[in-house]
Parts: structure tokens; C-alpha cells; sequence
């Protein structure tokens, strides 16, 4: 049965990625530069290593996201106080207002699939694959150390 849900989420997580790269083809921003944008704006600049944590990918390709973000000035470096050789990456204007469109655009579409569930069954489903990530993560901290 968890075979199952893991299977079928790995099937969501690849029709999720394609679905957004249809949807956004004009803008020429990738899944992974939108998971950044998103995660900056959800919680504010922050150093490379720190959103390469937050997002569960090496920092290497977080920095290979950073690069392309600055070259569109979707971001910009700012000063770390807490870090001198690791500068926070920031929103600019324009990234700003790129994620927000993306996002609208996002809800806008979703609103209009139907899928033949509640409410509350998004909810659950939110809550148990909730659930799994922070339980793999967890294991992955556990087999580190």
C-alpha cells in the first residue's frame, strides 16, 4: 500500500512538473527557478546553502537556479550579516512580480480542473504526504549521523 502512494505521487510530482511548464512556457522559467522564487517568497532572502536545506536538493543546484535568476533580475545578492562569503539571495521588483503572476495563474487553473474530491480529502491527502516527507527526512537526518 505505501508502494502504492509513493508510486502514484512520484506519477503527481512529474504531471505537476510538465502541467507548470505548460502553463509558464512564455516566461522561459523552469520548475526548479519557480521552487526558488516561491521559496523566497514564502520566507524572505536567504543564503544558497539555506534554501538548498529548505528545498532537500544539493546546493550546487540551487546555485545553478540562483545564477539563472540573476541573470533574468529575478534576484538580487545582499549582504549577510551572519555569513560574510555566503550573501543572502533576495526577490527583486520584477521576480516579485513574476512569482505572484505565476502563482495567480496557478490557482486560477487549478480552480478550473475537477478532480471528484472534497475539501476535506485534499486536506487529508495534504496531511499524509505531510506526513511521509517530513518521516523521509527525518531518516535521512537519522542515517547521517
Amino acid at each position: 500500500m505505501s508502494h502504492d502512494l509513493f508510486n502514484e505521487t512520484r506519477l503527481l510530482f512529474h504531471a505537476l512538473k510538465h502541467w507548470a511548464e505548460t502553463l509558464h512556457e512564455s516566461l522561459a522559467i523552469t520548475v526548479a527557478m519557480r521552487g526558488v522564487l516561491e521559496l523566497m517568497l514564502l520566507q524572505g532572502p536567504a543564503s544558497v546553502p539555506d534554501m538548498a536545506r529548505a528545498r532537500g536538493v544539493s546546493r550546487q543546484h540551487i546555485q545553478q537556479q540562483v545564477d539563472a535568476l540573476l541573470e533574468k533580475d529575478f534576484v538580487r545578492r545582499e549582504d549577510n550579516p551572519a555569513h560574510k562569503r555566503s550573501p543572502l539571495i533576495a526577490l527583486t521588483d520584477k521576480g516579485r512580480a513574476v512569482i505572484q503572476s505565476m502563482r495567480a495563474d496557478e490557482l486560477d487553473a487549478l480552480s478550473r480542473l475537477q478532480v471528484g474530491v472534497s475539501d476535506i480529502s485534499i486536506q487529508e491527502a495534504t496531511h499524509v504526504l505531510s506526513a511521509w516527507r517530513h518521516a523521509l527526512r527525518d531518516d535521512i537526518e537519522r542515517r547521517a549521523s
